[in-house]
C-alpha cells in the first residue's frame, strides 16, 4: 500500500509540474521578448548618448568659429504698439500728420503704425525716433509745442 501511495503522489507531482510548465511557457515567451525589447532600447538609448556627446564636441569646436547671434536690445522694459501710437494720439487731440511732425517721422509712417495690420509690438528701426515717442508717451497736452498745432 506504501508502495501504491509513493507512486499515486509522484504521479500527482508530475501531472502537476506539466501542468504549471504548461502555463508559464506563454509567460516565458512574453518575458524573453520584453527582455529583448529592452535590450535594444538600451542600445538605442547608448547610441543615442554618443552621438549626442559627438555633437557637444562639435559645437565647443564650432564656438570659437562661430560668433554667437547677438540678442536685440530692448531698452528697458519700454516698447509702443499701434494701440498705444493711436491712444497717445487721440490722448494728445493731434491729427496724424501734426503727430508725425512731433515724432520726426512722415505721415505714411504713422498711417503704416496705426495700421490694424500691426499687432502687438511696433519694430521701430531708428533709436531717435524710439526715444522721441517714449518722450511723447509722457507728455500731456499742455507739454505740447506750439509748432505742432
Amino acid at each position: 500500500m506504501a508502495n501504491l501511495l509513493k507512486e499515486l503522489k509522484a504521479e500527482i507531482s508530475r501531472i502537476a509540474r506539466s501542468e504549471v510548465k504548461s502555463a508559464l511557457n506563454p509567460i516565458k515567451s512574453v518575458n524573453a521578448n520584453q527582455r529583448k525589447y529592452i535590450a535594444d532600447l538600451r542600445r538605442q538609448l547608448a547610441d543615442l548618448e554618443k552621438e549626442n556627446k559627438a555633437q557637444s564636441r562639435r559645437l565647443d569646436k564650432l564656438e570659437g568659429v562661430v560668433p554667437k547671434p547677438q540678442t536685440e536690445q530692448d531698452s528697458g522694459r519700454a516698447w509702443i504698439t499701434a494701440a498705444g501710437v493711436r491712444s497717445m494720439r487721440r490722448r494728445l487731440k493731434l491729427s496724424q500728420k501734426e503727430f508725425a511732425r512731433l515724432a520726426g517721422v512722415s505721415l505714411p509712417t504713422v498711417v503704416n503704425w496705426e495700421s490694424p495690420k500691426n499687432k502687438g509690438k511696433l519694430n521701430i528701426r531708428r533709436k531717435k525716433v524710439f526715444d522721441r515717442l517714449l518722450e511723447i508717451k509722457t507728455m500731456g497736452v499742455r507739454d505740447l509745442p506750439e509748432t505742432v498745432k
